[in-house]
């Protein structure tokens, strides 16, 4: 996790008084999102991280067992709409970054499964002059560096904005699978990556959900070296987020459709249903 997102400013417990720091806590859709905007060189000197905003909604239970899954979705678009909005009528590239066969690490690849982009460009115009998607695996079996191959390709489809999507590390249990953590900076804590994604010369955008915790948090006495825990209901946790994180995604890609014509979309490839846009109303 971004160790800016460790510091929560209800309880009594804010951050520290930093010129050139804004922070702002909300409730939204049943959820509830603080937001740290960096807003000098001096005040990203002094924390250690680049300017932008971090972003974190708080779920208030596993994304899984969640009653008000539509809720959490609308407020991730909400959320998503105020930071990509800047970014409007260009072309913007989504990125699934992860390791599908690793499931803890296997929510970039399936968000970007749940995203029917050939379909919908086809079919309606959005917010954004054109809209793809990427899954470019993982430095482990394509002995390729994941930002080298995304400045590959954002720079030969000419894409004007980034948004990577990864499975994060949580530094608290109560963290894991509870939180959607956003930056306007570049790329979040993901699992066991590193890169430069300065280097691609366009705004980078990340987004993520805490699946697996450092053994040494759980069992601080214990030598367990780099090993990383997760749930035994991982399976149903990543398949929740990447309904979610896809459901907002096209609400504010596609903003002509209804709620209901976004969330049976954004399982179009996952779980084909019969979809007549005409028989739904917003």
């Amino acid at each position: 996790m971004h160790p800016i997102f460790n510091h929560r400013i209800e309880g009594g417990i804010k951050l520290p008084h930093i010129e050139g720091i804004e922070t702002s806590e909300e409730e939204l859709h049943s959820c509830h999102v603080s937001t740290v905007r960096v807003q000098s060189e001096q005040a990203a000197e002094t924390l250690q991280k680049p300017i932008g905003s971090y972003i974190t909604i708080e779920t208030g239970k596993p994304l899984s067992r969640h009653d008000h899954i539509m809720s959490v979705g609308e407020c991730l678009a909400e959320v998503l709409d105020r930071v990509l909005r800047p970014h409007y009528h260009g072309k913007l590239c989504v990125c699934g970054i992860g390791n599908r066969d690793r499931i803890a690490d296997a929510l970039g690849p399936e968000v970007a499964r749940n995203l029917p982009l050939k379909f919908l460009a086809e079919h309606v115009e959005g917010n954004f002059r054109e809209v793809v998607s990427l899954e470019p695996g993982i430095a482990g079996i394509n002995n390729i560096n994941t930002d080298v191959l995304v400045n590959g390709v954002a720079k030969e489809v000419g894409a004007d904005c980034l948004l990577l999507i990864d499975s994060l590390t949580a530094s608290e249990p109560a963290r894991m699978f509870q939180t959607i953590q956003l930056s306007t900076s570049g790329g979040l804590n993901l699992i066991e990556r590193k890169a430069d994604w300065s280097a691609l010369g366009i705004p980078v955008l990340s987004l993520g959900v805490p699946m697996v915790i450092p053994a040494s948090i759980l069992l601080p006495d214990q030598d367990l070296g780099n090993r990383l825990f997760t749930s035994t209901e991982i399976q149903s946790e990543i398949a929740a987020a990447g309904r979610i994180i896809a459901y907002a995604i096209l609400r504010v890609c596609f903003p002509s459709h209804s709620m209901a014509e976004s969330f049976i979309l954004s399982g179009l490839n996952s779980d084909p249903v019969p979809f007549d846009p005409d028989a739904w109303t917003s």
